[in-house]
């Protein structure tokens, strides 16, 4: 006859760990003032005793599901899956649960998500867009006392947390690099048109072109998503033009990685022919032929700062205004630019 296994309860935790259970709960629950030796014994008896805390029972009581919403574009990108990977480790270590949302930057489907979290009454949502469109975003009311941050995405009239890109850092540092080796023919294969990632990557090459005095052709602006596969596509339409630009600049690594695969395609070498970068610092970057030119902006670093920042909500630690905090970028030089064909030999 099989047996039922008796659960192991917080007061099985209190008597390994020789304390109360009352000081168990406060341990569970994340409490600061817990002194140091304690908490390694109720940590210990919690593996020895193979105790899990009854999340659900603990929801009821808090109104709350111990759950921490993350709402990200697309998590075939690898920004995102560092952003993910991160934010599950750092959610795990406070006993909370990570919900994630694949909105496959679809504003509707992101909207859906934010009811959804709403509806299971989240502790705390990690937004990631690459427009923050939903006129729910608007309403701070809307999520009443729902803490969120939103990441990567900027607009000064958002009414919460945010994390995102140095107005100065992105394609802006790529640009200035491109422009100092001699480059003046420079193209733009960018993301969605008119998404607020895409106006910022957008601003920082016209930002760049407008300093050097060079003038923008719109003809080398090319807009459409920001896959590999539309890298691709903005690839073979800049290897159509005669004469060729001598440098493109990408809004992210996997577009830039689908315009390398492209001009290979065509017979045109990078950067020998076309120089190329891009922006994100993402490890395929690194083992590309040849390995990528871009600019940094790793997702888990924005990750580690935006839960940081929400659980400083959930806790009540801060209670202020909504914070802007600004993630610094460099240019990481690798081997897909070069000086143009008639400028070779005046860099050194």
């Amino acid at each position: 006859m099989q047996t039922t296994k008796k659960k192991t309860t917080i007061k099985d935790v209190a008597q390994a760990a020789q304390v109360s259970t009352t000081t168990v709960s406060r341990y569970l629950n994340n409490a600061t003032n817990i002194d140091s030796e304690i908490a390694r014994r109720i940590e210990l008896a919690i593996r020895e005793t193979h105790y899990h805390p009854n999340l659900l029972a603990r929801g009821l009581k808090t109104q709350r599901s111990q759950t921490i919403a993350l709402i990200v574009p697309d998590i075939c990108n690898p920004f995102y899956s560092r952003m993910a990977k991160t934010a599950q480790r750092m959610v795990s270590a406070r006993n909370y649960f990570l919900s994630l949302y694949d909105t496959d930057g679809e504003s509707g489907k992101e909207e859906e998500a934010l009811d959804i979290a709403m509806q299971q009454n989240c502790s705390g949502i990690l937004y990631a867009s690459l427009d923050f469109k939903p006129p729910i975003l608007y309403n701070s009311t809307s999520f009443m006392d729902i803490p969120l941050v939103g990441l990567n995405a900027y607009n000064e009239k958002f009414p919460f947390d945010l994390v995102h890109v140095m107005p100065e850092g992105s394609t802006y540092l790529a640009m200035k690099h491109l422009l100092y080796l001699g480059h003046r023919r420079i193209a733009f294969a960018g993301g969605i048109p008119g998404s607020m990632i895409e106006k910022s990557r957008m601003h920082g090459y016209l930002q760049a072109l407008e300093e050097a005095n060079v003038p923008a052709n719109l003809q080398y602006i090319f807009e459409m998503g920001f896959t590999q596969q539309d890298g691709y596509k903005a690839g073979r339409y800049f290897s159509s033009f005669s004469p060729m630009p001598t440098a493109i600049c990408c809004a992210n690594d996997q577009i830039a990685l689908g315009v390398i695969e492209a001009l290979q395609s065509m017979g045109v070498s990078v950067p020998e022919d076309i120089s190329v970068t891009g922006m994100d610092d993402i490890p395929y970057s690194r083992l590309s032929k040849p390995s990528l030119t871009t600019v940094t902006n790793d997702g888990a670093v924005f990750a580690e700062l935006g839960v940081r920042m929400l659980f400083e909500r959930i806790d009540g630690t801060y209670t202020g205004e909504k914070r802007d905090v600004a993630v610094p970028n460099k240019l990481i030089e690798r081997n897909s630019t070069c000086a143009p064909a008639d400028k070779m030999g005046e860099k050194t």
